[in-house]
């Protein structure tokens, strides 16, 4: 069933009037186990009957033009997710610091998440069922958190009790047409070396259907009081990890036409290696797990500087405050461009991570706290503030449940939130200060 939290657009359901408790329970003849049931039978044209159930448990059937189906399901209520069972020796839930909103607590383990928003999943939950409902509405790509393809080494790192054969499951999801993408978290002393290059070697023979493969260092934090000892990434375990994936990838794309793994733009960093090109990358189908988004940024920013020198704009200073990580990237590969830009004055800022520990060094992690003390740090003159919009929900709230509009309030500067990237955010910027 799916929970209706508002009533929907007026003169979509003939005769319905919402009230609060009311559930959808069934499209046509068919009952609904959640949204993913409703849009797999809203693609069928013409007119269908809701069923409708109130507080009382009284049935009624509305008329509803299936056209109008993707409108009635603005009235839904977010769908809760399905919580994870496993123990990961690296999760990062487990180490959140204590006093934070109950949600930041909260492991999801869903495929449907998976499915509609990318997020990864280990599959130790999905089951039977849930694996033929995969394959029956073609819930795909799914996002698959793998990490070792040796069963002894995944169970371990996995924290479950009974092994689980990853690749047996992949097998069976790719070859029923189930697109899937895959990342490893990389914890030395646990999948690194030889582990790595099998589970890359296993996985590769899934493509067409397994999609890509990133690798990410772990991330510890200063709260992992009685957790599993883990040793963090070490330059010499970005360097060995960046060549074994290159081996690796040089190999296949030699007979396959595509590199298929990528490790994180973290371990380009860390060895202060230049980014690849971006047709390295080729469709960026991780893009959103730090692979290639820094070399996405910097063409960005190549594209857009003839038009940003020659704008005719007002001096203008800006400061950003980003991540530790971002902050040397953006030192050491944008500065240079940035600064032909002749009215601009640009600062950057790495923000320790005080909630989290010095070891998180990426955006997306800082606090408001972290926020409001490097900006009570800043000279008179930073101008303009922007911030990256990745630490910010879509409630408009950090990590730490404090407000941008608490911290705009808070700060003697202006304030900006680089929504539409680093480029737009200037313009913006400018246009703002020359009206």
């Amino acid at each position: 069933m799916i929970q209706l939290e508002r009533a929907p657009a007026t003169g979509i359901v003939p005769g319905y009037e919402w009230r609060e408790g009311d559930r959808l329970v069934a499209i046509g003849s068919t009952r609904l186990r959640d949204i993913l049931d409703f849009y797999y039978l809203s693609e069928e044209e013409g007119e269908t009957q809701l069923t409708i159930v109130d507080n009382d448990e009284r049935h009624a059937q509305y008329p509803i033009d299936t056209s109008d189906l993707n409108t009635f399901a603005q009235a839904f209520a977010p769908m809760e997710f399905k919580t994870c069972a496993a123990q990961c020796v690296f999760c990062f839930i487990d180490q959140n610091p204590p006093g934070m909103r109950q949600n930041i607590y909260v492991k999801d383990e869903d495929y449907r998440f998976s499915f509609l928003y990318g997020n990864y999943i280990t599959l130790t939950s999905l089951g039977r069922r849930g694996i033929e409902r995969v394959i029956e509405q073609k819930l795909s790509p799914l996002y698959v958190s793998v990490h070792a393809t040796d069963v002894e080494v995944r169970t371990k790192m996995l924290g479950i009790k009974r092994q689980m054969d990853v690749m047996a499951v992949l097998q069976h999801l790719t070859a029923n047409g189930i697109e899937v993408h895959a990342q490893i978290v990389l914890c030395p002393g646990w999948n690194d070396g030889a582990v790595l290059d099998r589970t890359l070697a296993d996985l590769s023979t899934l493509h067409p259907m397994l999609k890509s493969i990133s690798t990410v260092p772990v991330g510890l934090t200063d709260h992992r009081e009685g957790l599993t000892k883990l040793e963090p990434v070490t330059v010499d375990d970005a360097r060995d990890a960046i060549d074994r994936i290159h081996r690796f990838a040089d190999r296949f794309e030699a007979e396959h036409g595509t590199r298929l793994a990528y490790p994180s733009d973290e371990f380009f960093l860390m060895v202060e290696e230049d980014f690849p090109d971006l047709s390295y990358y080729e469709e960026m189908p991780q893009q959103d797990t730090g692979i290639g988004m820094c070399r996405d940024m910097i063409t960005d920013v190549e594209d857009a500087l003839d038009e940003l020198r020659e704008l005719d704009a007002p001096r203008t200073t800006a400061t950003v405050l980003t991540g530790t990580l971002a902050a040397t990237f953006m030192e050491r590969d944008l500065r240079p461009l940035l600064d032909r830009i002749p009215w601009l004055d640009l600062r950057v800022v790495g923000v320790e991570n005080r909630l989290y520990g010095k070891g998180i060094t990426v955006a997306g992690l800082l606090s408001g706290r972290d926020f409001l003390h490097a900006i009570e740090q800043l000279p008179d003159d930073a101008g303009v503030v922007m911030l990256p919009d990745s630490p910010i929900n879509h409630d408009g709230v950090f990590l730490d449940d404090m407000p941008l509009d608490e911290l705009t309030e808070r700060s003697r500067f202006p304030i900006r939130v680089a929504e539409d990237g680093l480029v737009e955010t200037l313009i913006a910027a400018v246009a703002e200060r020359a009206a």
